[in-house]
């Protein structure tokens, strides 16, 4: 019960994070995943509920994400895994010019975001490649190094999180 409550304190001080980061950008702003986010991440990444997620939890679920992702089962991710939304959307940007795309800041959509996983440039990420890749959330959480993230590294991450947010908004307190 009380790593329950641990956890959700530290999610309602991550969902609060990621609102106010949000409003800071603005309407429209782009980011990456917030902290809300990264922590729902983990925690359905926590197969066995004890509220320490280890690597080989985190890397279990990868596999079955890339397991999801490769929609035609061929054993690689490419632009035909994309959704008939997504292959119609890449379709239109092609016919309206990349030049315009890029003008306005707008991406190519997940396959964009995979790319830094494609070690060998073939516009193609395998499972080797998905898997393989590091995971920098992850090692920044595990602050021991033992490839588990405990409650008490959880804490200590928001507490950083915190005092940065701190600094950065009461900067005239100094």
């Amino acid at each position: 019960m009380k790593s329950s409550l641990i956890l959700a304190g530290i999610a309602g001080t991550l969902v609060f994070a990621a609102a106010a980061d949000a409003q800071h950008r603005g309407p429209g702003g782009r980011g990456g995943h917030g902290p809300a986010q990264a922590l729902m991440m983990l925690q359905a990444a926590d197969a066995n509920g004890d509220n320490s997620i280890t690597r080989a939890e985190v890397d279990a679920l990868q596999a079955e994400m890339f397991d999801w992702m490769d929609r035609n089962g061929d054993g690689v991710l490419s632009s035909a895994d994309r959704s008939p939304m997504h292959q119609r959307l890449a379709a239109l940007r092609e016919a309206q010019g990349e030049e315009r795309g890029r003008r306005h800041g707008r991406r190519g959509g997940w396959s964009d975001r995979l790319q830094d996983r494609d070690e060998n440039g073939d516009g193609q990420i395998s499972r080797d490649e998905f898997l393989g890749g590091e995971n920098r959330m992850f090692d920044r959480l595990d602050a021991n190094g033992d490839n588990v993230i405990t409650p008490d590294e959880l804490d200590a991450a928001v507490e950083s999180g915190r005092e940065r947010r701190e600094n950065r908004i009461f900067w005239w307190r100094d």
